[in-house]
C-alpha cells in the first residue's frame, strides 16, 4: 500500500512523498523486509541497512526514519530504500534477539534486491546498523552479500567498537546535521 501525501517532519515546507513497505501476511505483520520513501523519482535512491525495523510503515515514519530523509535530502537522493539485518518488527534490538526467528526466509531476497539498485545507480549502501550487528554473525554475512554485489558501505561514523553508527545515536556519540556519509567497507578491499 502506498500514501502519496506525507510530510517530512521538521521541513521548511511540506513535501509529498510516496511511503510503501512490505509487511508479512500474518495478522501481526512481525516482519518488514523492505521500506520505502521516494520524493524525487529522478534521483538516485539511498539504500539503506540497518539492525531490525520498528513501527514505521507505508502510513506512517518513525524518528529514525525522519533522521534517515534528512540525510538522504543532504547528500542528494530523492528516496530511500532500507533494508534490515533482522527484518523482525521490535522496537528495542533485545525483543528482536529474543524472537524465535529474528529474520524471514525472504528478508535475504530483499536484501539482495536492494543491492542489485545500488548496483544499478551506482550508489553505495548506508550501513547504520549500530551495535547488534554481531548477533548470529549478521554483519559479517551482510559484508560478504556487499563483497558479491560489488557494493560500497559507507556509514555515518563509527562507535567505540566499530560498528556502522546508527542515525539516532545519542549523547556524545550524537550525529551532526551536516554528517558526511564516510567509507565502512568498499567493495572491492571486503
Amino acid at each position: 500500500m502506498k500514501n502519496m501525501n506525507a510530510n517530512l517532519f521538521g521541513s521548511a515546507a511540506p513535501i509529498a512523498m510516496e511511503m510503501s513497505a512490505v509487511l508479512s501476511k500474518e495478522e501481526a505483520q512481525l516482519y518488514r523486509p523492505e521500506l520505502r520513501r521516494a520524493w524525487d523519482k529522478a534521483l538516485p535512491v539511498l539504500v539503506v541497512c540497518m539492525l531490525n525495523p520498528s513501527k514505521a510503515d507505508q502510513r506512517r515514519n518513525d524518528p529514525t526514519v525522519l533522521a534517515l530523509i534528512w540525510f538522504a535530502k543532504l547528500w542528494g537522493y530523492g528516496g530511500l530504500l532500507i533494508v534490515n539485518l533482522f527484518d523482525f518488527r521490535a522496537s528495542s534490538p533485545k525483543d528482536m534477539m529474543a524472537a524465535e526467528f529474528p529474520f524471514s526466509p525472504e528478508n535475504i531476497t530483499y536484501i539482495d534486491g536492494a543491492f542489485n539498485e545500488a548496483r544499478h545507480r551506482n550508489t553505495p549502501v548506508l550501513a547504520a546498523w549500530g551495535r547488534g550487528g554481531d548477533y548470529m554473525d549478521r554483519a559479517e554475512w551482510l559484508i560478504g552479500r556487499a563483497r558479491h554485489h560489488l557494493v560500497d558501505l559507507v556509514c555515518l561514523g563509527l562507535t567505540k567498537d566499530g560498528h556502522p553508527k546508527h542515525p539516532m545515536a545519542r549523547g556524545a556519540h550524537r550525529i551532526p546535521r551536516n554528517q558526511q556519509p564516510v567509507m565502512f567497507r568498499p567493495a572491492r578491499d571486503i
